[in-house]
């Protein structure tokens, strides 16, 4: 229950008991748990809205699915943005600018860009009625959290370490097995079995070679890019 909560606090901003401690290292085994709930609320939000006209559907599915975080993986995005566009090279540049509070025009356009991105997509996926992707998607994109902070090294002391100090790489490998199971259950959403690792493992290889590492926002800037991308080639394979 403790890993439940700490999960919860992490990555959302509903409510928990005050009482319960956090143990990270029990949290990562409930990190796509907490994706289906963030998904469910997005799928409510959507449903309820669709039932007037789609686009209301995707705006409160956007509006819920950003804001049931509190808007922190897609800071994450942000800080990612300008460091990467304010470093060139520099690997102190890069953390110092990461760390800074303030936001940029590289992480002003990144955030557009992503709600633009999820508000189109989510009204096309709407319209090809794949409802099923809004509970599964989250979750795969928080699969990814475990393993990237579990098979990288840390720019920093913060999130990101704590995850890979404390828990355990079985944990990612059970959750892979069973949303592969959970996905192909779904006969049209058996793409998203394919589609979701591969994403996972190209976020992964970019942090590689590109960052040389992962923080707390690279984490999260990792969740939102994989959720779009999702959703793009989900909506590609059912046009095709």
């Amino acid at each position: 229950m403790k890993g439940l909560v700490a999960a919860i606090r992490w990555l959302t901003i509903l409510p928990t008991p005050a009482s319960l401690q956090e143990d990270y290292g029990r949290a990562l085994l409930w990190l796509p748990v907490v994706g289906a709930v963030v998904g469910s609320c997005v799928w409510m939000a959507a449903f309820l809205g669709s039932s007037v006209d789609a686009w209301l559907g995707a705006l409160l599915g956007v509006i819920v699915w950003l804001g049931i975080t509190g808007f922190l993986h897609a800071d994450g995005l942000a800080d990612l943005s300008d460091a990467m566009g304010a470093a060139h090279g520099d690997r102190t540049r890069f953390i110092e600018v990461m760390k800074d509070p303030h936001i940029g025009s590289f992480g002003v356009m990144s955030l557009l860009l992503l709600v633009v991105s999820k508000l189109v997509l989510l009204k096309l996926l709407i319209d090809h009625g794949a409802w099923w992707a809004l509970f599964l998607i989250p979750a795969w994109a928080r699969l990814g959290v475990s393993w990237w902070a579990l098979s990288l090294p840390s720019l920093t002391d913060g999130s990101a370490k704590a995850w890979a100090e404390d828990a355990s790489i079985v944990h990612s490998i059970w959750w892979a097995i069973t949303l592969v199971l959970m996905t192909i259950y779904f006969v049209s959403g058996s793409w998203l079995a394919v589609i979701a690792p591969v994403l996972l493992w190209f976020w992964h290889l970019f942090l590689q070679k590109k960052i040389g590492g992962v923080n707390g926002d690279c984490l999260g800037a990792g969740i939102e890019v994989c959720e779009v991308g999702m959703l793009l080639l989900l909506v590609v394979a059912h046009a095709v």
